[in-house]
């Protein structure tokens, strides 16, 4: 029986430090708000970044490409658009970017 792979797993970063640790079935997102995949793992680097890895659809797979990551894995993001006020607040996904398999040591 021969399976077509569907993902696989890459790494990421976040393009910021100081921003909520992603954890295991987060989901991940493409620039256009399409959910891709899901993180496996997330821990702090050597330079303070947070990096972890996720499970990826094989089509959006590309070295530098920019991700959001639901950090928390809301079950709800909130009111609908059409229903925000001035002062209310949304959940966002933090921007990420898929790095090197293998980082530079």
């Amino acid at each position: 029986m021969n399976k077509k792979r569907q993902g696989e797993v890459v790494r990421f970063r976040f393009n910021e430090k100081g921003v909520r640790m992603a954890h295991l079935g987060d989901p991940v997102i493409d620039r256009k708000g399409r959910t891709i995949g899901f993180v496996t793992s997330c821990a702090i680097d050597s330079e303070g970044y947070l990096t972890g890895q996720a499970f990826i659809e094989l089509k959006y797979i590309e070295e530098g490409a920019p991700i959001t990551i639901y950090q928390g894995s809301p079950s709800s993001i909130g009111k609908s658009p059409s229903e925000l006020k001035p002062g209310d607040r949304v959940i966002l996904p933090t921007p990420a970017t898929i790095v090197s398999r293998f980082p530079k040591l």
